[in-house]
């Protein structure tokens, strides 16, 4: 009985060793190059690095209610675009990227209607970080870098055209954060918060000011592009696959020394 006893406390050590040595570190997925552009309304990109992959597409409002309205326009696909500085979005009130999608308008902005991007990573993570460019890069005007984001899983996901921002979460498991920044021509680096394998991103999109299509050069809306996420992956612990054969080792150890 000694012995089994003895084995069981060095399985356990055993097993907390491979749990710890399982550990992944952090992965940065940069958007600054990477698959080719195509597509129109609906389409998505495809980003890897270190193992881990995201898929990210996008949404917009169907329309921009004024500021005194208080309801809320459902999601439509939008036209999501790699840029040189990062991901923008160009959406249906825009138009596309190779037509009257503007360099003043290709951003990730909350000018009329609201732009919402779509990440779906290939496996869970722990979200650390998100980096975003203001489109301007000097003047008078500095664009305002406030970032409105959801975690949540997959399985979990509805289809977004049948949401508006204010039930995006009453998704079951799926958490809203904002996260405000002074206005700045400057990229900024946003802590993020939470686990899952779907990230959902806009502005801050309860910024009524933003929501008229007139919007006055030195109102506080967002317009970014999305320059790189960085997650952890969250591990398997190979001390998982192991226990089964372990214990049995353990029983028959144990039948021995009886």
């Amino acid at each position: 009985m000694r012995f089994a006893t003895s084995s069981l406390a060095a399985l356990g050590l055993t097993l907390a060793g491979l749990t710890g040595a399982s550990d992944a570190s952090a992965v940065t997925i940069s958007f600054l190059s990477g698959p080719p552009n195509a597509g129109n309304w609906g389409n998505s990109l495809t980003f890897s690095n270190g193992g881990v992959s995201v898929t990210a597409s996008a949404f917009a409002e169907t329309g921009a209610e004024s500021p005194s309205s208080s309801g809320w326009y459902l999601f439509q696909t939008a036209q999501i675009y790699r840029w040189s500085t990062g991901l923008g979005v160009c959406n249906r009130n825009e138009g596309l990227a190779s037509s009257t999608c503007s360099d003043s308008e290709h951003e990730v902005d909350t000018v009329s209607r609201d732009d919402l991007l779509l990440f779906v990573f290939n496996q869970t993570v722990t979200f650390q970080s998100i980096t975003v460019d203001p489109y301007n890069s000097s003047g008078d005007d500095p664009n305002d870098r406030d970032i409105t984001y959801w975690v949540g899983n997959l399985a979990n996901l509805a289809t977004l055209t049948t949401r508006t921002f204010d039930t995006l979460s009453n998704m079951t498991g799926f958490t809203e954060t904002l996260v405000p920044a002074t206005s700045s021509f400057n990229p900024i680096t946003h802590p993020l918060t939470g686990t899952g394998n779907v990230l959902l991103v806009s502005g801050d999109y309860t910024n009524r000011s933003c929501k008229n299509a007139d919007v006055t050069s030195n109102s506080e809306c967002e317009a970014y592009k999305i320059r790189d996420i960085t997650v952890a992956p969250v591990p398997v612990p190979a001390a998982v696959w192991l226990f089964g054969s372990a214990v049995g080792l353990l029983a028959v150890a144990r039948r021995r020394a009886v």
